[in-house]
């Protein structure tokens, strides 16, 4: 089993909603680790799920956010820590 980095989870879900990014006129350098892709309109609850589901299967991973602060589950490098953190220790 290969070990999953943060950056790694960055990369994905940069290249993953690259379209919504380039739709809000954003480009990578923008797309800083507080950057909040909910209040920023890039997903909803909706697209935060199948944002999940999309990084479970591309990582070949289950993330379970119990013991994360809310506030934080959007945040993407917040988010890509706690999934790499919790990858790693499958």
């Amino acid at each position: 089993m290969s070990v999953v980095t943060a950056e790694e989870v960055r990369g994905f879900i940069v290249s993953h909603l690259a379209d919504s990014f380039k739709g809000n006129n954003l480009v990578e350098r923008e797309i800083t680790d507080d950057f909040d892709l909910k209040d920023r309109g890039i997903i909803d609850s909706i697209g935060f799920l199948q944002l999940i589901s999309a990084i479970e299967e591309h990582f070949g991973i289950e993330i379970d956010f119990a013991d994360m602060d809310s506030e934080s589950l959007t945040v993407i490098g917040s988010m890509c820590r706690y999934i790499g953190e919790r990858a790693e220790k499958r």
